[in-house]
């Protein structure tokens, strides 16, 4: 039932890679994690294809909202407009995101506007998705997200609900997103034209929240020294929430990361020599996840946790009412969900998270790798650079472009992580080993 999609070029190369990669990763072993995260997305591309063809009504979302809501309509498709860019970054061929980017700001998108949204904007105009039968718009994690939604409202000509977080993170806030959250079942019901089933939402639910128990399970493992999983899954875990949470493969790929990092951990296993640990406190390297593995073995370089990964722990959602739940989503777009909790608010939630996964994950350094759209994060970067300093935290700060390998080639990520693992935070670690010692 993939036909519509192998027509297409982009879609093509994805479904050419996938079962490769599967087959690849079946001869690990050990590798549930990435493996797992693989054919879950296989059978959400096939799911997808399949409700396509079927004409079934799909619902289109950006990147800061979570699928519940539309998962409790029965027979409706789900997309987020940046999940083509991710795909090809992740496991396709990045020079497809390099066109869809290109398209957009051929087509008068500002160039300093945020990459994953204009590779959203350039697959949209290229007819790569369902069409919608209605679009959800969040103005979260960041003012770029604000003109995809617009830009995805336009080039599809369909009815738009726009859910507005505040600034703020407090009670009033969540009641706020609550109230749009309840305002958002009539919308989606008469635009798709299906029942909005509340005993289907609570099942949702049940998994989405049995999803974050894992997850928090998982990012427990990986708080011991030495790290024994891969550094590149850590960021996953916004993937794993914009396109999963809530459903059985939300729970089985955080359950094959939380097994993973276990199993490791007891068994010992230790594929390369951690010499530094580091909190990666801005977007992960997506044009080139094997970058990871090179930190890995050349400068014994890990990350046992990044922005993307961080799923704080703000409580589960309480499923005994539809008023709990609605709450319990509001509030996982507040105040859980990785970005949209940093990204939005003052720069003091900012950093005091890192401060919190500084210690918890007993890190020696940190690694600003800055998106150059991330406009929020530069604004603040003169405070973060304090607060590193006032701690005694090293604090490496680079620009580069998660999702367009052309802004900073691999080469000058490369001097800059090597640089400042062996000439600042290896040669600082053995000064602080050495005088504990005497």
């Amino acid at each position: 039932m993939r036909d519509k999609l192998y027509a297409m070029p982009a879609w093509r190369t994805l479904l050419d890679t996938i079962p490769e990669l599967i087959d690849v990763l079946q001869g690990d072993d050990q590798g549930l994690g990435l493996r797992s995260l693989v054919v879950e997305t296989w059978e959400y591309l096939a799911e997808m294809a399949t409700q396509w063809e079927q004409g079934a009504p799909f619902v289109w979302y950006n990147l800061g909202f979570n699928p519940e809501m539309i998962l409790a309509l029965d027979g409706v498709g789900r997309i987020c407009i940046e999940s083509q860019a991710v795909f090809q970054n992740i496991i396709g061929d990045p020079e497809i995101a390099h066109e869809f980017i290109d398209l957009a700001e051929s087509a008068g998108v500002p160039a300093d506007c945020c990459s994953a949204d204009k590779a959203a904007i350039g697959a949209i105009s290229q007819n790569l998705y369902p069409e919608p039968a209605c679009t959800v718009g969040i103005n979260t994690p960041c003012d770029s997200q604000v003109l995809a939604t617009q830009a995805m409202a336009e080039l599809t000509g369909k009815p738009l609900f726009v859910v507005d977080v505040p600034y703020y993170d407090d009670d009033r806030t969540i009641r706020h997103v609550q109230n749009q959250l309840g305002e958002l079942v009539p919308f989606l019901e008469e635009h798709t034209g299906r029942k909005f089933s509340w005993d289907r939402l609570q099942k949702v639910c049940e998994l989405s929240n049995k999803a974050v128990e894992l997850i928090w399970e998982w990012l427990d493992w990986r708080r011991n020294v030495p790290l024994t999983q891969s550094s590149k899954l850590v960021a996953f875990t916004l993937v794993h929430q914009i396109i999963f949470c809530g459903t059985q493969s939300g729970v089985k790929i955080a359950e094959s990361m939380a097994r993973e990092a276990r199993e490791r951990h007891e068994r010992g296993e230790r594929f390369f020599e951690e010499r530094v640990r580091a909190v990666w406190y801005q977007d992960p390297v997506w044009t080139d996840m094997q970058i990871y593995d090179w930190m890995e073995q050349e400068l014994g370089l890990t990350v046992p946790v990044d922005v993307f990964g961080f799923y704080a722990q703000e409580g589960l959602i309480d499923t005994s009412t539809p008023e709990t739940m609605l709450y319990g989503l509001a509030r996982k777009l507040v105040k859980c969900q990785p970005m949209s909790r940093q990204f939005r608010g003052n720069i003091e939630t900012y950093i005091a998270d890192f401060m919190h996964m500084h210690e918890a994950f007993r890190a020696d350094c940190a690694i600003f790798a800055g998106h150059v759209a991330c406009k929020h994060a530069w604004g603040g970067i003169g405070l973060f650079r304090e607060a590193c300093r006032k701690a005694g935290i090293p604090l490496l700060v680079f620009e580069f472009d998660m999702f367009d390998a052309r802004i900073t080639s691999r080469d000058a990520i490369q001097a800059e992580l090597e640089r400042f693992v062996n000439e600042v935070v290896w040669p600082m670690k053995q000064r602080k080993k050495k005088k504990a010692a005497s």
